[in-house]
C-alpha cells in the first residue's frame, strides 16, 4: 500500500497519519520512521520493500521526502528517485507512507505514477459549514458540546476574514489553524464546566484574531494617526505578518475608500455587495473613517500607494516595509496640513 499525506494544516496531517498507522499497524510493532531530508531513494525503497517483523506487513513512514525531490522547479539529478519503480517495489502487505506538511498537493510527477489503490490525504482545512461541523465534532471528542451559534461565533472571533472561504489571492490567504481551534475549544469546555459554552464565555475568554489587529492598523493608517498605526504595525510584524501582505491590504483599503467617496450617500454595505466585496459589512465600518478623512486625503493616499509601488519596482525603495512607512508618513503629512 502507498499513502501520501500533505499539508498545509499540521493537525490534519497528524490526524491522517495516526489513522493510517492505526489501520495498518495497530500494535505499533512494525512501524519505522525515516527522515526523508537526508535519506537516499535506495534506502527508502529497501526499507519499505523488506519483510516485516514476525511475518507481518511493515510500515515505513518517510517525512519530507516529496518536497526534497518533487517541488516545482527542483532540478532532477542522478539521485532523484524513480517513482514508478519505488512504488512497484512495495509489496501489498507493506505500507509506504510519505508525509510532507510543507506541500499542499501531490506533485504531478508523483501523482502520475501512483498505483490506483494509493491513498491521498490533503490537509486542507475546511471552511464555512464544513469548518463549523469539524469544530462541533472536535468539541464532542473533547467531552463537551458546541452549538451552531457558538461555533460560528468562535470561528468569526478567531478568523473573521478567512473562516468562511479562501481568499481570492492564495498569497494572502490565512487558513484556519485547526490545532489552535482545537486547543481553544478544549479550553472553553474546561472554563464552562459543568455548563455549556456560550457566546458570552467566548467573548470573555477568546482573543480576537489577527485580522482585527490588521483592521486597527488599516483604520489608523487611513486616518493618518501615526501614534496608533506605527505601534500596531510593529505588533503585526512581530506576529509574523508579511510587509507585502500589509501593503497590499492597505492599498485595497484605500481603493475601497475611494469607491465609498464616489458612492455619495449610498448605503456602504450595499455598495460592498454591488462590487462583490468579501466582507460587505466591513464597508459600513470603513464609512466613518472615510467621512472623517475626506476626499482630499483619500486621493492623497491613493497617490501615495501608487508612488510607493512604483519606487519599490524601480529599486528606489528597499522593500515593501519601506513602502509602508512612506505611505503612512505621506498620509499623516496630509492630515497635519489639512
Amino acid at each position: 500500500m502507498i499513502a501520501i499525506v500533505t499539508g498545509p494544516d499540521d493537525t490534519l496531517v497528524r490526524d491522517a497519519v495516526r489513522d493510517i498507522l492505526q489501520r495498518r499497524d495497530p500494535s505499533d510493532s512494525s512501524t519505522s520512521r525515516i527522515d526523508g531530508r537526508t535519506a537516499k531513494p535506495g534506502e527508502v525503497q529497501n526499507a519499505a520493500s523488506s519483510a516485516g517483523f514476525f511475518g507481518s506487513g511493515r510500515v515505513v513512514v518517510v517525512d519530507d521526502f516529496l518536497a526534497r525531490y518533487a517541488k516545482p522547479g527542483t532540478r532532477a539529478g542522478a539521485s532523484s528517485p524513480d517513482w514508478a519503480s519505488l512504488f512497484a517495489a512495495i509489496p501489498p502487505e507493506n505500507t509506504l507512507l510519505l508525509v510532507d506538511g510543507s506541500l499542499s498537493s501531490v506533485p504531478a510527477a508523483v501523482k502520475k505514477v501512483l498505483p490506483k489503490d494509493a491513498e491521498i490525504h490533503i490537509g486542507d482545512p475546511p471552511r464555512g459549514r464544513d469548518l463549523l461541523a469539524w469544530m462541533k465534532t472536535s468539541a464532542r471528542q473533547s467531552g463537551g458540546n458546541l452549538g451552531d451559534r457558538e461555533a460560528r461565533f468562535l470561528a468569526e472571533r478567531l478568523y473573521p476574514q478567512s473562516w468562511s472561504q479562501k481568499s481570492s489571492n492564495p498569497m494572502y490567504d490565512r487558513p484556519p489553524d485547526l490545532g489552535l481551534i482545537r486547543q481553544e475549544i478544549a479550553r472553553l469546555i474546561l472554563s464552562a464546566h459543568p455548563g455549556e459554552i456560550t457566546t458570552e464565555l467566548i467573548r470573555e475568554e477568546t482573543e480576537r484574531g489577527d485580522d482585527d489587529r490588521i483592521f486597527k492598523f488599516l483604520d489608523a493608517a487611513l486616518a493618518g494617526n501615526l501614534e496608533v498605526a506605527i505601534p500596531e504595525l510593529d505588533r503585526l510584524l512581530m506576529a509574523g505578518e508579511e510587509p507585502a501582505r500589509l501593503l497590499a491590504q492597505l492599498a485595497g483599503n484605500i481603493e475601497l475608500s475611494a469607491i465609498l467617496v464616489n458612492a455619495g450617500n449610498r448605503d456602504p454595505v450595499s455598495v460592498g455587495k454591488d462590487i462583490g466585496a468579501r466582507n460587505p459589512g466591513r464597508m459600513g465600518m470603513m464609512a466613518r473613517g472615510v467621512q472623517t478623512a475626506g476626499p482630499r486625503r483619500i486621493t492623497t493616499a491613493m497617490h501615495a500607494v501608487t508612488a510607493a509601488d512604483r519606487r519599490i519596482k524601480r529599486g528606489e525603495l528597499k522593500d515593501q516595509l519601506d513602502g509602508l512607512y512612506e505611505v503612512l508618513t505621506t498620509i499623516a503629512a496630509a492630515r497635519s496640513h489639512a
